[in-house]
């Protein structure tokens, strides 16, 4: 006959910590005016807020992301918010949140966090962007909200790190910033936010890791799975829907074994802002390979002085969170950007790591397929540096001659050790939506630094503003 188990008193300490942990956080979180947010953690808002739009716009023209767009728009029964994919398209608010989280992360060029494994921005904004529109909420309270939603998110991706690192981030925490960014959005309670939380968390998608490697391109709809349920558990709450105030720490440590930091939910509350230590992202793979994709650019004009073709073998010495993104031979997209092989000779090849470095014709390109052939991986020598330069690379390219190339890079540009300057920024945001969004990239430029009346405005006015162009050259 089998026993149920009992709590340890152990883990009966820890789950009321995280209790009071949360409800702290939460009553901070609902009490934070807009003008309590630091200048600095408002200006990287407003950046992550239009660079992920931008990888919204840029994902159409994926042949994979067109086949399923219609799908995906199908079950919309309004037209109120805004998919970014298209200008001006609008579908209800939960089927653009689906739309513009899937677009989002198509092209691994929406923002993450640094310190742990999280596509904040990714996590909250679908959701928020949705309902700011539907309620005609101002940009600057939008901005304010996408500020505090993230601060929350990585709280949690901190507080709860994975043992061992199997779930991709995207499932583990899409529902829960959701949930939590709406319920700000709606400025509910700090009780109801834990409802709609306890709840959100209970939704999340086991998401294997390994699925990015293989090319399983449901991973590309974990987060959007994520956005429906977060905006489903705030309106369920209002019902009496909710889980329990230890849900959180039922979830990731009692179900998924992962531990727990009790500190990382309230250290420093108020003081530092997460959303300042975010990185931006200009090559369009996972971010564990790009110190590898920026060592080989920088070796990339002596490796075609002494011939590409000549080439015998490149290896790759990194940290262990790239080293089970090998897949010499991707079959689509998804599987190329979380390729170490196909970022190594995308650099190499296409002098570049952006978006056409992954497109779908890169796939079966022949001079791509065989270089990806003859890169090999090893683990980084110990011990490993401590941050922001823990994920590090050196790629070492030897030649049919006997002679070599070495390349090195401890931390990949775009993180706040080493963040890209504001024009680098604007011209990522200007090639994603030259075609689609014309018009978006002037007005992030005067939006990001703060120049422009739309920031005191209901943001549909700003999204009107980035789509007229578009809506004047196509009609």
């Amino acid at each position: 006959m089998s026993s149920l188990r009992t709590a340890s008193p152990h883990t009966d300490q820890d789950r009321l910590a995280c209790e009071q942990g949360l409800q702290r956080l939460f009553s901070w979180a609902v009490a934070v005016r807009p003008d309590e947010i630091p200048a600095d953690a408002r200006r990287r808002a407003r950046q992550i807020l239009f660079d992920d739009i931008s990888a919204m716009a840029g994902a159409w023209h994926e042949p994979e992301f067109q086949r399923l767009y219609p799908v995906l728009m199908q079950s919309s029964r309004g037209s109120v918010s805004t998919v970014f994919c298209q200008p001006g398209t609008k579908a209800d608010p939960e089927t653009a949140a689906v739309v513009n989280a899937v677009s989002a992360n198509w092209l691994e060029l929406d923002e993450g966090y640094r310190t742990t494994p999280c596509h904040a921005g990714l996590y909250v904004l679908p959701a928020l962007l949705a309902s700011a529109e539907a309620d005609g909420t101002s940009m600057d309270t939008m901005i304010a909200t996408l500020a505090v939603a993230y601060e929350l998110i990585t709280r949690v991706a901190q507080a709860f790190p994975q043992q061992p690192a199997v779930m991709q981030s995207h499932g583990r925490f899409a529902a829960l910033g959701a949930a939590m960014a709406v319920s700000l959005h709606r400025r509910l309670t700090a009780s109801q936010l834990m409802d709609a939380a306890s709840a959100a968390v209970t939704l999340i998608t086991p998401a294997p890791r390994n699925h990015l490697a293989l090319g399983a391109l449901v991973r590309n709809v974990w987060a959007a799975a994520g956005a429906r349920s977060g905006m489903n558990v705030v309106d369920w709450a209002a019902a009496g829907i909710a889980g329990s105030p230890g849900g959180i720490y039922d979830v990731y440590c009692t179900v998924l074994r992962g531990g727990f930091r009790p500190e990382a939910l309230t250290e420093g509350l108020g003081e530092s802002w997460a959303v300042t230590r975010g990185y931006t992202k200009m090559y369009a793979c996972c971010q564990h390979l790009h110190a590898a994709v920026e060592a080989a650019l920088d070796i990339r004009v002596m490796v075609w002085e002494k011939g590409v073709d000549n080439v015998a073998g490149i290896h790759v010495l990194t940290h262990e969170l790239a080293l089970p993104l090998q897949n010499a031979r991707p079959h689509n997209t998804l599987s190329a950007k979380f390729s170490m092989a196909h970022a190594i000779a995308a650099a190499l090849l296409a002098g570049q790591g952006g978006a056409t470095a992954f497109h779908s014709g890169t796939v079966a390109d022949s001079a791509m397929q065989a270089l990806r052939e003859r890169v090999t991986m090893a683990p980084w020598p110990e011990p490993i540096p401590p941050a922001p330069n823990d994920r590090p690379a050196r790629v070492e390219i030897r030649f049919t001659d006997g002679s070599s190339l070495a390349g090195e890079c401890l931390s990949a540009r775009g993180g706040a050790d080493r963040p890209f300057a504001p024009d680098e920024l604007m011209d990522k945001i200007r090639q994603l939506t030259s075609e689609t969004f014309p018009g978006l990239a002037e007005v992030a430029a005067r939006v990001i630094e703060g120049h422009s009346p739309l920031l005191g405005r209901p943001w549909p006015e700003t999204v009107r503003a980035m789509q007229a162009r578009a809506l004047t050259e196509a009609s």
